[in-house]
């Protein structure tokens, strides 16, 4: 990707959905920084990950076997690179196979409708006289950063035993530093077999770096396409309810990962990246011990999130699922979401019941308690006094369940 710092923030759009899913909550703190750097740290040392280096195919079957270590069905896909010159103009001719490394988990309900997360795991440095090193390509933050939050995401699938609706494809890349092969090839083979349906695709592609004096809160890249507005309004949605990120959309980069394989096979992507570039990008000192670790994790959950609620929820592509009524289930709704004067919501419990109604704010500190009768103002619908509270982000919870809402002024 080439380095060019122009940052342009949009407003987040209205939410589309305001019903926290609570499992997501839990889900999300299983997220560890320890395991993002082990991933890492294993990447890295393999010294080299230049897409044309004998080391290939050992890194191809290693990441193989850790995604099948999650419980994915997991395959390598291989293809061929045929008489590609590399560097350029230099008369070097490059013939090889290279392998991309898929892994699936199946839908319940929508076994052929699927769902992509994607990073490249190849690398390429070059020194500072501009002159390639392929021998030695660390490559942490470009990009085993997107490859360690991809296995994260398979880790907690597994250890949560997430079933999804539609079919979970994750896929790891060869060959992206030399012309976005290893993306082209996938998307052309799903696009050759008429069954398969790609709702959307999610890049990851340096996510670990953070400025020195970062922006509060912290601000993460979203890179958009023109036939993908839904996929971005779901995307910026979720950012706001589930992570502690500031999110902007933007166009920058949009031809420089793997999303825009997906994009110009006429196919909805999202490309998540950090808001400034690794100050060793493509070169011998991207290393683990550079990147920021607890950014980096706030960027995995949101990404996550968005792979949680897009294959094992409907609130993004929407599938038919049985439905199964609950009689005793109890429902909570928030009615505004901005809030401003007052917090209103309805509440509807099929026991009669006076739970403890608790206002949290982002720093886990309660706000306002009392008895959900304080706030009661008809039969289902309650609001809670909210004029003396700060702007931001609060929760509101009632027993087992928890809405986010946001105050503003």
């Amino acid at each position: 990707m080439n380095k060019l710092i122009i940052i342009l923030f949009v407003f987040i759009p209205s939410l589309a959905f305001t019903q926290l899913n609570n499992q997501l909550l839990q889900y999300n703190q299983s997220i560890n920084k320890d395991s993002l750097e082990k991933t890492v740290l294993k990447l890295q040392a393999y010294g080299t990950r230049f897409a044309f280096q004998p080391n290939r195919k050992t890194i191809a079957e290693d990441l193989k076997q850790q995604l099948q270590s999650y419980g994915f069905s997991t395959k390598i896909d291989s293809f061929y690179v045929e008489n590609f010159e590399y560097p350029y103009h230099s008369g070097i001719i490059n013939n090889s196979w290279q392998y991309n490394v898929v892994g699936e988990r199946i839908g319940q309900y929508a076994r052929d409708t699927f769902f992509v997360v994607g990073a490249h795991y190849d690398a390429i440095s070059f020194s500072p006289a501009n002159q390639p090193c392929f021998d030695t390509t660390p490559g942490a933050d470009d990009n085993a950063s997107g490859v360690s939050a991809i296995m994260e995401i398979a880790r907690l699938y597994h250890i949560h035993n997430i079933t999804p609706t539609k079919t979970l494809r994750l896929e790891l890349y060869a060959a992206e530093e030399v012309g976005l092969m290893g993306s082209n090839e996938a998307i052309k083979r799903s696009a050759n077999k008429l069954t398969e349906h790609i709702t959307g695709m999610l890049c990851l592609d340096m996510i670990a770096n953070q400025d020195e004096f970062p922006k509060q809160p912290s601000s993460v890249a979203l890179t958009e396409y023109d036939n993908s507005q839904d996929l971005t309004d779901f995307s910026m949605n979720t950012a706001a309810l589930y992570s502690e990120l500031m999110p902007y959309a933007t166009t920058d980069y949009y031809k420089s990962s793997d999303s825009y394989s997906y994009y110009i096979w006429g196919r909805k992507a999202i490309f998540i990246h950090e808001d400034q570039f690794h100050p060793f990008y493509h070169s011998p000192q991207d290393l683990s011990s550079t990147l920021n670790y607890d950014y980096f994790a706030k960027v995995t959950q949101l990404a996550f999130s968005i792979t949680y609620l897009a294959t094992a929820t409907n609130y993004y592509f929407p599938i038919s699922l049985p439905q199964t009524p609950n009689p005793s289930h109890t429902q909570f709704s928030l009615l505004e979401n901005p809030a401003k004067d007052k917090i209103r919501f309805t509440y509807n419990s099929p026991k009669p019941e006076n739970p403890i109604v608790q206002l949290i704010n982002r720093m886990g500190q309660v706000e306002k308690t009392s008895n959900l009768s304080a706030y009661k103002i008809s039969s289902q619908e309650y609001q809670i006094p909210s004029q003396d509270l700060r702007a931001g982000v609060y929760f509101i919870r009632i027993g087992k369940q928890t809405e986010k809402i946001v105050v503003i002024k």
